[in-house]
């Protein structure tokens, strides 16, 4: 009987299977789409609040959805003054870096040369070099400005979808209750206003937690007077939304930089000590004690994740990727029939305690 049970499962794994499949191949064909309209959930889900407040002082839907978009795009506005700023003193000084990488390949290309004689081998007339040139970066930031009408086109579709979903904000629980039961409409409307309370707190919480790596990363880089702080506080904003990668991104790269920039180690030892102290303190201490309770992801399921969600979107794929699969297990956790699943997606340490309300099914107690 236990043999017929295993038989009778293999077809579900098959269709599991194939429909993961079915499902990565959607993603990657439907990207374009796709990944403007899942940043414009999230993003409709902080600015919720702003919309609903506003209705509830009787501000009309269009001029609150007008006061939105000029916020965000005020925000956009500063953050591309930002990174235009930085990325300009980021191409006037990449030839004196350039140099700097010559010198040190040319050096580590003699030592090797030396020891290849010591050994009776020999080496190639390979102008290492000219491997590295770093000017080719810099015609890679100027091609980027030519990808400017692409950037236009995916913000301007996260814009349009961001409010066709904030128009109808506030109107999902009505709808429920006028197409399911009282007692399943109460219900589902419980856990959908749940869910959107905790896939919030979170969002808004990484966003701050976020904001707050990134202006410390720029503040200690600024005061040890290390090159291109604006670009490596952006850096640390966007990797703090990927965890244990992200982080140590963050702090490997100006800690390099250093290397180049400076003569001595002790700036370079100082980045690496305020950088690393900084994104220990944002994300074990403050992140925990703000948001209140701990998601706890499961790390393989973390690193799994950022794999498929990179091999899907790219980059931005991976910075979508945890906050995705921490949506999807708050969602798991208020779902009485899917309980399961998020306690699987739990990591070793999963402690009880913090808010983890979920709420019965209609027909209980």
């Amino acid at each position: 009987m236990v043999q017929d049970a295993r038989n009778s499962n293999i077809p579900t794994v098959f269709l599991g299977i194939i429909a993961v499949f079915v499902l990565g191949v959607i993603l990657v064909q439907l990207k374009t789409v796709l990944l403007p309209f899942v940043v414009a959930i999230l993003l409709s889900i902080i600015f919720k609040p702003v919309i609903l407040g506003l209705r509830e002082k009787k501000v009309p839907m269009v001029m609150a959805l007008f006061g939105v978009l000029i916020l965000f795009s005020l925000v956009l506005f500063l953050l591309g003054w930002v990174l235009y700023a930085s990325t300009a003193s980021f191409v006037e000084e990449l030839p004196k870096y350039e140099a700097k990488m010559s010198v040190i390949v040319d050096d580590i290309e003699l030592a090797l040369i030396g020891w290849a004689d010591r050994f009776g081998m020999t080496i190639g007339d390979v102008q290492w070099s000219d491997a590295i040139e770093l000017t080719s970066v810099t015609s890679a930031v100027t091609t980027g400005v030519g990808n400017f009408i692409s950037f236009l086109t995916t913000t301007f579709l996260i814009i349009l979808f961001m409010l066709f979903i904030l128009a109808s904000s506030g109107s999902l629980a009505q709808k429920v209750r006028h197409a399911f039961p009282e007692q399943y409409a109460d219900w589902m409307a419980s856990v959908l206003k749940t869910i959107d309370s905790h896939v919030r707190q979170y969002l808004v919480t990484k966003t701050l937690i976020s904001l707050g790596t990134g202006f410390l990363t720029w503040l200690v880089l600024f005061i040890l007077d290390v090159d291109f702080a604006l670009i490596f506080g952006f850096i640390a904003f966007v990797l703090n939304y990927i965890p244990n990668i992200g982080s140590s991104i963050a702090v490997l790269f100006p800690f390099v930089l250093t290397l180049l920039q400076f003569e001595t180690l002790a700036i370079p030892l100082g980045v690496l000590i305020g950088l690393g102290g900084t994104q220990m303190m944002m994300g074990n201490v403050i992140e925990p004690r703000i948001m209140g309770y701990s998601l706890n992801l499961s790390p393989l399921l973390i690193l799994v994740s950022l794999i498929f969600w990179g091999w899907l979107w790219g980059i931005w794929g991976m910075v979508l990727a945890v906050p995705l699969m921490a949506t999807v297990k708050i969602v798991f956790e208020n779902l009485e029939a899917m309980k399961p699943i998020g306690k699987l997606m739990n990591g070793p340490a999963r402690v009880a305690s913090g808010p983890q309300p979920t709420l019965p099914p209609p027909g209980t107690a």
